[in-house]
């Protein structure tokens, strides 16, 4: 893994973080406006990205900027990407964190709407995001873009597939990016979690034996502790972030054993190869706006309130 040995300074920068309404994304944009960076938040709930707003505000005395945004659509990262700048002038950081979600069977999900709005969050609105962002940092000379992509760019199950793909086109293009950066100053780091607390894990623990199979092995981590790796990233220059650190990063480098480790798994817990009743295989897609997964993430969000503890 590479580090540059120069300490790159957040204080003043102008961070843009997608995804940041909860989970990593809120960690993220907490830490490093704890920095003294100044944050443009980025998501689908205008609600939480105020609350986020003004718990920086308590904190530092100074307010994020919110900027409520559908990726799924097409066009609307380039046009978050205007309104960011008109707002806030040149972009440093970029923290392309946003995820989406769709389950079933590879010919089941195949290329419907639902796939195509999955791949617009975790491909293809990134894209445009650095389309927007990078010439700039290049220009100036310095910079940084943060792809968060998973462990699933080398792992992945049944049902799981489109997710997998989205993770690891993403995971290509950021490398790609890496190295056409190199002598521009403009650091790219790519993120790779394993299982973090947030509240995709509610509708993760709705995958038949996925949770069983991969969360002992790999372990589970919290947001908050990732998103001081990410800071800790962009600052000296790392090229990756693992977490949970030591078993993450074993699987995502030896990815031929975790892929055998797997399929014994799907094996051993899946009987039938995809846990999915046989007359649903055919027709079963599941979106990022089904109730089935909105229901999940709310349920998650509401035993993890402080409330709830």
């Amino acid at each position: 893994m590479g580090v540059h040995v120069d300490h790159y300074e957040l204080a003043g920068r102008v961070v843009v973080v997608t995804g940041a309404s909860s989970g990593i994304g809120w960690e993220t944009a907490r830490s490093f406006a704890a920095r003294g960076a100044r944050l443009a938040l980025v998501a689908r709930r205008e609600e939480r990205l105020r609350a986020l707003s003004a718990e920086i505000e308590a904190a530092t005395g100074r307010a994020a900027h919110v900027f409520p945004t559908d990726l799924s659509v097409r066009g609307a990262a380039s046009a978050v990407a205007d309104e960011i700048a008109r707002a806030l002038g040149d972009v440093d950081v970029l923290v392309n964190n946003a995820g989406s979600a769709v389950g079933g069977a590879i010919w089941a999900v195949a290329d419907h709407d639902e796939a195509r709005s999955h791949f617009e969050v975790d491909f293809w609105s990134p894209l445009a995001l650095i389309g927007a962002f990078v010439p700039g940092m290049r220009r100036r000379g310095h910079g940084a873009v943060v792809n968060v992509t998973s462990l699933r760019v080398v792992l992945t199950w049944p049902a799981f597939g489109h997710s997998s793909a989205a993770c690891a086109a993403l995971s290509q293009a950021t490398e790609t990016l890496r190295l056409e950066l190199l002598r521009f100053g403009v650091r790219v780091v790519e993120v790779i979690p394993g299982p973090i607390d947030t509240p995709a894990q509610g509708p993760t623990k709705l995958i038949p034996g996925f949770v069983e199979a991969v969360h002992g092995r790999l372990g589970i981590a919290q947001p908050a502790d990732l998103a001081d790796l990410i800071v800790r990233a962009v600052t000296v220059g790392e090229d990756r972030v693992f977490c949970p650190e030591g078993s993450t990063r074993a699987a995502f480098e030896n990815p031929v054993a975790l892929r055998n480790q797997v399929e014994a798994d799907v094996r051993r817990v899946l009987a039938d190869g995809s846990g999915l009743p046989d007359e649903l295989l055919d027709t079963m897609v599941v979106g990022a706006d089904d109730p089935m997964i909105s229901d999940a993430r709310e349920q998650w969000e509401r035993e993890h309130s402080p409330s709830a503890q």
